[in-house]
């Protein structure tokens, strides 16, 4: 089995473990910029290329306003309320708790 597939097989196993529900699995590619760092938004060029890193989550639906949030690799978890949600010491989830806030300010539950 190839190292990306053990990556998402990890994610789903501990998903399933963690919260025994149905999950979806999303993969994003990580990326690097060979030039134009923070240049896109200002009309300037940019050269940004994939890399063979990536991020592997497993989501899933909740009745309440809770995040639950586990670093397989880390083995680290944190969980946090929508309405209160405040920047964590752990860092690595402060990305995913801004992508649920920006959701939250959408209208998306």
């Amino acid at each position: 089995m190839s190292e990306k597939n053990n990556c998402a097989l990890l994610v789903q196993t501990q998903y399933a473990k963690q919260f025994g529900q149905h999950q979806l699995l999303v993969k994003s590619p990580g990326r690097i910029n060979l030039i134009g760092e923070h240049t896109d938004y200002n009309l300037g060029f940019v050269l940004p290329a994939a890399i063979d890193k990536a991020i592997y989550i497993a989501v899933g639906k909740r009745a309440d306003d809770t995040i639950c949030l586990s670093a397989a690799d880390l083995d680290q978890s944190i969980e946090a309320n929508l309405e209160s949600l405040q920047p964590s010491n752990l860092q690595w989830p402060n990305y995913l708790f801004g992508i649920a806030d920006q959701l939250k300010k959408n209208g998306y539950k």
